[in-house]
């Protein structure tokens, strides 16, 4: 057994250092910073951002609620979803983990924390949970965690409670919009250790492990990370239960725009 494996199954979790490149990182923020740039030039804003963090605040200044719409779509941008299923990540998994085959349930994920991009009445971190009953797998999956920002105590480390994850499933409280929250009872907050991490690094944790999206950070500070979810295809109950994931694929029939597109804007597209 590798020490990495070791690790996951005694702690829930273990961290890669330094697994991907910091090249592969910064494209996945340079693909998502155009995409911001973009919108900043339709809504007509001068200013051109610096960086990401900038080219955030000046659309969430700009209009609030297409910041909401377009964050909301980052998880399936491109870069987005090749970093998470990134050739490093599936070789750690067939070489540490002894993985043969997998499957990808779902869910990409865009995690940004700043008190300056906070949506009012709206998401900022995650409570005390486990991803287990919003996958459904394989019961040795993992969640990749993936840092686009150096993460530290004093900008919203993920918190995790290191041995959780072989209470199996906890008892949770529904607390709806698909949210399942850990009750109180079942930890204490010294229970929780921060996870920092550097860019290049890749967090695999289990399914089962508690943890949580700390809220304290120093004026000023950005934390931007994507997550996804593997299932181990070779898992004897997840081929025993037919490869099930609770993510379900559905079409949005009704038209977002009603109208679009008029016959000139389609001409327009594939005029030679």
């Amino acid at each position: 057994m590798s020490d990495m494996l070791a690790s996951f199954k005694r702690d829930g979790f273990c961290v890669a250092k330094g697994l991907l490149g910091l090249e592969d990182v910064r494209k996945v923020t340079e693909g998502l910073l155009g995409v911001i740039r973009a919108q900043l030039a339709h809504l007509g804003v001068a200013e051109q951002p610096a960086d990401l963090f900038q080219a955030f605040k000046l659309l969430h200044a700009s209009d609030i609620e297409r910041y909401k719409r377009v964050v909301s779509a980052l998880w399936r941008h491109e870069s987005v979803f090749s970093l998470t299923i990134h050739p490093s990540i599936v070789g750690f998994l067939r070489e540490k983990f002894n993985w043969r085959d997998y499957f990808v349930p779902g869910g990409q994920v865009a995690l940004i924390m700043s008190d300056d991009l906070k949506i009012p009445n709206g998401y900022f971190g995650l409570i005390p949970h486990q991803d287990f009953p919003s996958v459904q797998g394989s019961l040795d999956g993992v969640v990749i965690w993936i840092p686009l920002t150096d993460v530290d105590v004093s900008n919203f480390p993920m918190e995790v409670i290191p041995g959780s994850h072989v209470k199996g499933l906890l008892p949770m409280i529904d607390r709806g919009a698909s949210t399942w929250e850990v009750p109180a009872s079942e930890y204490t907050e010294a229970d929780f250790q921060p996870v920092c991490v550097q860019r290049g690094d890749v967090v695999f944790m289990s399914m089962f492990t508690v943890h949580r999206s700390s809220t304290s950070g120093v004026p000023g500070s950005f934390r931007l990370a994507v997550s996804t979810r593997l299932d181990n295809a070779c898992e004897p109950t997840f081929v025993e239960r037919a490869y099930p994931t609770a993510y379900q694929r559905s079409v949005h029939r009704e038209q977002y725009h009603p109208g679009f597109p008029e016959r000139q804007q389609v001409e327009r597209i594939f005029k030679p």
